[in-house]
């Protein structure tokens, strides 16, 4: 469970995870809440493709890539609201239910409306849909 001044953030990469992270940050800062910044990685394959296989990706590291790119976020994040506690974290599983799990006795869940692995023309990606349907506290979906 979350503290209740705490504005959660699904971060993925994507660009409307960086604005979403933006949005919060502008929020918290309203609000006098901090922000709790968290990228999701899963141990599933990216592709199941008989012809490429998953050898393909051994080389990658999903968790250090994940961290990596959340650290680049944080940063970036600190730097325009550097009176804003920006907190990050990084987790296994699957990315709508640590969400979920995470933004309970939050102030607020914030993602971005589409992320990596969306469908073009969809308005909502797919963990922005679970989130609106499954979250205890209020979402707020950033495009």
């Amino acid at each position: 469970m979350t503290q209740a001044g705490t504005i959660v953030v699904g971060i993925d990469g994507s660009k409307e995870s960086r604005e979403a992270l933006r949005w919060a940050c502008e929020e918290a800062s309203l609000r006098k809440h901090h922000v709790l910044a968290v990228a999701v990685w899963n141990v599933f394959p990216v592709t199941t493709d008989p012809l490429l296989g998953t050898a393909a990706f051994d080389a990658v590291d999903p968790e250090r890539t994940t961290k990596e790119t959340l650290s680049q976020f944080v940063t970036e994040a600190r730097q325009r609201h550097p009176d804003i506690d920006v907190t990050p974290k990084v987790i296994a599983g699957h990315p709508a239910e640590q969400l979920i799990t995470l933004s309970e006795g939050a102030a607020m869940l914030v993602v971005g409306a589409q992320g990596h692995g969306g469908f073009l023309g969809m308005l909502l990606g797919s963990t922005s849909r679970h989130v609106l349907n499954h979250s205890g506290c209020t979402v707020v979906v950033v495009r």
